[in-house]
């Protein structure tokens, strides 16, 4: 049954829904939905279990794709659907501002667990914003983390680029998707890049210092 007005009938979520179906318990759990529910991915099932990208390739939109499904596809996903990776052995990762209901699931969760859990914070075009070790964290602490989608103290991981030195430019790739997302000119020096990365110009330039 869909409870949120954000999960339509022919959503990419829908089809999970019903592909996957929701679970109570939170080791069986992979993602976490808008409203809180939690997919089925049974992860303690070693026969049956799927990993979070596997769910996703489950999608009738990939059925017939060219190319290998990759963890930026499913972070594109992730983002578009407001969806939250789940791993009950240590990890969250969110590719979007994650809702009211899902901050509170993700408090329930952490708040009274003595284990570490890393929360990793990405774009919706896979680029790392930022990542945190908690245990045990408060709602003002999990408010402070995901107050990166506001704009607030994002970071780019240098080990997430690198450049291509060619004839006539210098070309900056982002390594999860092998994209080349910016590129200059070595006489002209002029400088292009993917509006979804502008914020890596200063990392470009210093990576072609460093070549």
């Amino acid at each position: 049954m869909l409870q949120n007005e954000n999960i339509t009938a022919d959503s990419d979520t829908a089809k999970l829904i019903e592909l996957l179906g929701f679970t109570h318990k939170i080791n069986e759990a992979g993602f976490i939905l808008p409203d809180g529910r939690l997919l089925h991915l049974q992860r303690s099932n070693s026969f049956k279990r799927l990993n979070h990208l596997d769910a996703i390739k489950l999608l009738p939109r990939y059925h017939d794709h060219q190319h290998s499904i990759i963890d930026t596809d499913m972070m594109a996903v992730m983002a578009k659907e407001q969806l939250v990776r789940f791993c009950v052995d240590g990890k969250i990762h969110t590719a979007c501002q994650p809702t009211s209901v899902q901050m509170r699931k993700i408090y329930n969760t952490l708040a009274y667990r003595s284990s570490t859990f890393e929360i990793i914070t990405s774009s919706a075009i896979g680029m790392t914003l930022a990542q945190h070790t908690v245990s045990g964290p408060s709602m003002a602490t999990l408010v402070d983390i995901f107050k990166i989608y506001q704009g607030h103290n994002s970071l780019v991981k240098a080990d997430e680029f690198f450049v291509q030195d060619g004839d006539t430019h210098f070309q900056l790739v982002f390594r999860p998707s092998m994209k080349v997302v910016g590129s200059i000119n070595k006489k002209s020096k002029m400088l292009k890049i993917d509006a979804d990365f502008k914020d890596v110009s200063k990392l470009f330039y210093r990576l072609i210092t460093d070549l």
